[in-house]
Order: structure tokens, then sequence, then C-alpha cells
């Protein structure tokens, strides 16, 4: 589900923009009706609010961390990781740990919202660790929920932690994460055999409706209608073995696409689930347009146009109106999604390169098929934007001319490293000769040094066009491995990464001979 995870359920929690007792008003009132939009899940209003703000405040933490969280709930991750950068630096500098905490926790959600589990498990660890020290329940509830969450993405959902994430939340009288937790639990479950989805995905809605969540109430109107939509009337779903555990006889009260409540109907026949699952998609559609999120738009048009073939073929240019509201956000993996809805299965069932370059296998392994050759999209497809896997081949690659590639060079500019002494470490990106930056000026990149081990790596970022340096300070002895990651400035895509291991001999002289660093490069995308 595309991004119920990015669709307001993480913004700070009640209170998170206080009063600054050196802010003229008009910050602070700007700020707290941006806080209290994007909540309301009205993306659109909060930013007209955050547009507005005097340019001389732009270094203000929380309205730094509040832009970005409205850029991940619309669907564009890649505009967020600069500002939550400026936002961890900006509480950190004023010596607020709280605030520290809620942007190093958008961070790591940024990252699983772009594929990247490894640097989110690692960011929602330390923000969920702070919380805890800070006293934020919330916080610690939030933290919880996404972290269950990466387990889904991997295709292994995980409904008892986030059973667990939506306890905490109440526990913390948080009523707004209790329905987002809900969501997560229903959506994780839906598929399940047995389970009452629909009575779980009205009770979902009418929490949503009390605490005037326009985006969540939009995002459940999307499952529920997807999970109606699928229901074969016996207790099964379209194409698979999995069933919804509706008997024909199953009925429950419905949420219209305002969120007021009303008779959803009975399972009943074909023509009758259809017609309710077009009413929740239009509902849904509705709702996203109002709030501004054209990653839930461009998402519920797909499946709206998959599972009513009389609303796709009243237009032939289907596809190229959902690609069109993908691409505006620069959502690669959502425009795959559309040319697999139109490509239909492949002869072999493998996946497309473009699909299995950027999910994991056991994701693309529940991709069912109708009989009339739609695909049934994983639910977890659509809470991600992930970029291509760093190493995973590329059609032609072995064909490429080496010549034309372009490659990270790290030089380990001190001789012997040595525990708790600084180390120079240079890196470059070099060129081959076919290669377009051979003859023009390196483009705005960014490299990103991540230590791996018992090492610290100062500064965490650095600019290759000049010269990018890294002071590498190893705690113990023994062999030490770094990850350099070198992104597009503009965009945030990764173009390439590398790891390299140093070692490192004791401060005693010893018979140790310590080796180069040897990176090893993992290419997300040939530079």
């Amino acid at each position: 589900m595309s991004f119920v995870g990015r669709t307001g359920e993480t913004d700070p929690p009640e209170g998170a923009a206080p009063p600054l007792a050196h802010a003229p008003e008009d910050h602070t009132v700007l700020l707290e009706r941006a806080v209290t939009a994007h909540r309301g899940g009205r993306l659109g209003e909060a930013d007209q609010h955050l547009s507005a703000l005097p340019s001389d405040r732009c270094a203000d933490g929380w309205a730094l961390l509040t832009r970005a969280a409205v850029r991940c709930d619309r669907g564009d991750p890649r505009a967020a990781g600069r500002l939550l950068r400026r936002a961890v630096e900006a509480h950190q500098v004023a010596g607020d740990r709280r605030g520290e905490a809620w942007a190093v926790f958008l961070y790591g959600r940024m990252c699983r919202l772009r594929g990247r589990a490894e640097d989110a498990r690692r960011l929602l660890y330390a923000a969920r660790e702070t919380f805890r020290a800070v006293g934020e329940a919330r916080g610690v509830a939030w933290a919880g929920g996404e972290l269950a969450r990466l387990a889904a993405q991997s295709g292994a959902p995980d409904p008892d932690a986030l059973a667990e994430a939506r306890r905490l939340h109440e526990r913390a009288g948080d009523r707004r994460g209790g329905a987002w937790a809900h969501l997560w639990w229903a959506v994780a479950r839906a598929d399940e055999p047995g389970f009452p989805w629909q009575e779980e995905f009205t009770d979902v809605l009418r929490r949503f409706h009390e605490v005037s969540d326009l985006l969540g109430t939009a995002w459940t109107l999307h499952h529920h209608a997807l999970t109606l939509a699928r229901t074969d009337g016996t207790g099964g779903v379209d194409g698979t073995g999995r069933t919804d555990g509706v008997d024909g006889r199953g009925g429950t009260d419905g949420v219209d696409g305002r969120g007021g409540t009303g008779r959803a109907g009975r399972t009943g026949g074909a023509d009758d689930r259809r017609r309710e699952a077009d009413r929740l998609f239009e509902g849904a559609l509705a709702l996203f347009e109002e709030a501004d999120c054209p990653h839930g738009r461009a998402w519920t048009m797909l499946e709206y146009a998959l599972r009513s073939p009389a609303h796709r073929f009243l237009n032939d240019e289907w596809a190229a109106e959902i690609r069109h509201v993908f691409h505006g956000i620069g959502d690669e993996a959502g425009e795959a999604w559309v040319d697999l809805a139109e490509a239909g299965p492949s002869p072999g069932g493998e996946p497309p390169y473009e699909l299995a370059s950027r999910y994991p296998a056991a994701l693309l392994d529940t991709l069912g098929w109708t009989e009339a050759g739609d695909p049934l999209i994983p639910r977890a497809a659509r809470d991600t934007q992930p970029e291509p896997r760093p190493g995973f081949p590329r059609p032609g690659d072995r064909d490429r001319p080496d010549d034309s590639r372009a490659h990270v060079r790290l030089t380990l500019l001190d001789d012997v490293p040595v525990p708790d002494v600084p180390a120079r470490i240079a890196l470059q990106v070099v060129p081959g000769p076919g290669h377009p930056w051979s003859t023009a000026p390196l483009p705005a990149l960014t490299a990103r040094a991540t230590s791996l081990g018992h090492a610290e790596i100062d500064p965490p970022h650095g600019v290759p066009a000049d010269g990018a340096e890294f002071r590498f300070t190893p705690h113990r002895p023994g062999s030490h491995r770094l990850r350099f990651t070198v992104e597009d400035s503009a965009t945030g895509t990764v173009l390439q990464q590398v790891e390299a291991e140093i070692d490192v001999v004791p401060s005693d002289p010893g018979p140790h001979r310590p080796t180069a660093p040897a990176p090893r490069p993992a290419s997300a995308r040939r530079a």
C-alpha cells in the first residue's frame, strides 16, 4: 500500500512544534498550522503554510522535519533526504534530543520508503532508543511500527509486531497512531483465510474519521476496495490460492468516500462486489485528490483500472495517464508496475528487470495473475519506491565496454592506521574515456560515508567534484569495513556503492602487515 507508511502517519506528535520564544509570531502560527494540516492528511494545505514561512527561519528543525514528512507522504521521498539531514543538524545545534530523535526516525522511514532496508533498520533502532531515553512513548510506538513494516517489504509480514505497535500507541494515548497501526495490521492479514477484513477495515475507517485524518481514510478505502475487488465470492481471491475468509453471507457497515458510514452491502455476486469496489475506489481517488497525494492517486487509478474493465476501456490512454502521475513524483518502480500491467505475464514467468532489480524475490514470488491476465500486485509493493539494488546486473552489462563506465576510487592517504588515530581516505569518481563525464565537469554528486564496525568516519558527506576526503578513526585493531555511497545531489538517486576493508594494527609495533582498502563495487546504477 503505497504510503500507508508514507501517508501522514509519522509527523511530529501532538505538540511537536511548540511556540519558539525567540521566533516571530507569524513563523510560529504558520508552522503550527502546517503541522495541524499535515496531521490531518491535508498535504497541499500543509505545503502552503510551509512555503509561507519567513525565509530567515529556514534552519528551524521542526519546519525542516515537517517539510520532509510532507514530501514523503506525497510520494517524493527523494526530496526529503537533504531536508532531514539539515533537520538533524538543527536539532543537534539546539540541543533538542527529542527533535533530533524525530528527525532520525523520519530519516529511517525515508530509507524504508526508498528500499534501503539496512539503513532504515539502523536509523529506526537508533531513534527508538533515543525516544526511550527521553520518555517519548509515541515515538517508541511509531518506530516499532516502522520496524515491523520492514518485514512486510521483504515478503514476510509480521502482524504480531504491528499489533504490538498498535497497543503501544493506545497506551500512549495516540489515537491517530493507533488508527495507522490498526490499518497496517489489517492489511498484513487481509489475505489470510478466515480474516474478517470487512469488519476490520470498517473499524479502521471509523477511527480515522474520529481523528479527522483525510489520508488515512483514503488509504483504508483503497485497501478495502482492493480486497473486495479481488474477492471471488467463495472466500477466495481471483487468480491465487489465497482466501480472504469472507463467505457469501457476510456483510458489514461501510464508509463512503467522504468518511461517513453507510451500508457496504454483502459480498453477493460478482456484479455487486464490483460496483461496491468501484464506489470505494472512487471515494479513495476523491480523497487523494483533496489531500494532494499523487502517489496514492496513481496506485488507486492503477488498481481501479485493473479491477474494473469498464472503467479501463473508457480510456484507451489509461496506462499512459497513470504512468504520467508516477513519473511526476519520480516513482520509477510505480511506472514499472504499469508496464507490467500493460504487457501481461512473461512467457517464462520471470518478472521484468525493472521489478526484479528493485524488489526482494520473496515479495515478487507473491505476485499473482487473474484469468484475464491482469496482475494481482503484492500490497507491500506500493509501500516503497525502491531503486535498483546494488550489484544487480542490467541486461547487456556484460557486453558493455569498461571504458564507458565511471568508477569510484578510494585511496588511503596515511600508511598504517592504528586505533584512535584518524587516517585520511580520499574518494574520487573516475569516468572512463568513453563516459560523458570524461569531457565535462562532474555533476553535483554527494559521497556518503558509513562505518560498519567499531570506528568513526567524519565528515559523513563529501563532494567528489571538490575532492572528497574523510577521516577514519578506528577504536580497535583488526579489519574494519566502510561503505561509500555516491548519490546525485539533486534527486538523491544512488549511482554507485562501494565497500572497503581496512586493516588496523595495534598501537604497539608487531609483525602485522596492513592492507590497503579493497573497494568492492556494487553498483546500484552504473554512473
